[in-house]
């Protein structure tokens, strides 16, 4: 049986990221991450981004070759992403200024390794013009935009999977949930007669992208059914009912004194009762 990682790996956003995080194999280009990076505050962690970075260069090229020019776009707003990100990780406390200076460094070696790529395996139209990038770089804002893409690349896919019934739709479903709302973004900046579509990307133009178009569809046998939350009550209420039932209990407690009173009584079986109301509504506000 497939795990969840090997079945969302299906998901072409996620292989692509996948992709970027682990890759490996042989470096061509890696020497030119040596003339770099000295000057920074620590160049060893430099050096180890550097080398990821510049195999997911020789990478990115060939990915599009395979994938289609279409995503193009998309494949090089995702590296950038991942070299924010990647930078980020290296120190927590790591400051603007440093940040600017790693990134510019790397657009050096970007723009020295483009110069070497063109060859019989690399098209020179799929390879990446890094000296439009502008520091700083909005992390926030390159998430969001990444979450969007994201999100409306992967559309077309999960809508088929999830509305035939196929192998595996559970998985896919939790992770469509999990993403969804990335549409509400999409909605705002890509949909509004009055939005900025300069910030939508544009895998997510002309087009509907509306989860409704799926989830009204569903299609998927193993979907567990959500179990509605406990109806639980304030401790106001609690309180309320608690002052109510002391009063009858107590009301009932002095008719027990009555000489005429015994088991057989139906007043036995009322105290009886708000006295298991009690247990039962002190028992409702502990639980919450």
């Amino acid at each position: 049986m497939e795990d969840e990682t090997t079945v969302l790996k299906s998901i072409d956003s996620l292989d692509f990221d996948y992709k970027l995080d682990n890759i490996n194999g042989k470096c061509a280009n890696c020497s030119s991450c040596y003339k770099y990076g000295k000057n920074l505050k620590n160049p060893f962690s430099f050096q180890l981004l550097c080398h990821r970075f510049v195999k997911n260069i020789e990478y990115i090229p060939l990915s599009i070759q395979l994938n289609g020019k279409n995503l193009k776009e998309k494949r090089y707003d995702d590296f950038i992403y991942w070299i924010l990100n990647m930078i980020n990780k290296m120190n927590d406390e790591i400051e603007q200024t440093e940040v600017n200076k790693i990134i510019n460094e790397l657009i050096n070696i970007w723009k020295e390794v483009n110069q070497k790529l063109p060859n019989n395996r690399v098209n020179v139209e799929h390879l990446y013009d890094p000296t439009g990038i502008i520091t700083p770089l909005d992390f926030d804002d390159l998430k969001r935009k990444k979450r969007m893409s994201d999100y409306c690349q992967n559309f077309s896919f999960l809508q088929t999977k999830l509305t035939n019934n196929k192998r595996q739709c559970h998985i896919y479903y939790n992770y469509f949930k999990n993403t969804m709302k990335a549409y509400d973004d999409v909605s705002v900046v890509c949909n509004k007669t009055s939005a900025d579509t300069s910030k939508c990307p544009y895998l997510c133009k002309n087009n509907d992208y509306n989860p409704e178009i799926i989830l009204s569809k569903l299609k998927c046998n193993k979907i567990p059914v959500e179990e509605s939350p406990p109806k639980l009550i304030t401790e106001e209420k609690c309180n309320m009912e608690t002052n109510r039932l002391k009063s009858e209990l107590g009301q009932a407690l002095l008719a027990a004194n009555n000489h005429v009173f015994s088991y057989s009584d139906p007043r036995v079986v009322v105290l009886i009762l708000f006295a298991f109301l009690g247990i039962i509504l002190t028992f409702l506000f502990l639980y919450k």
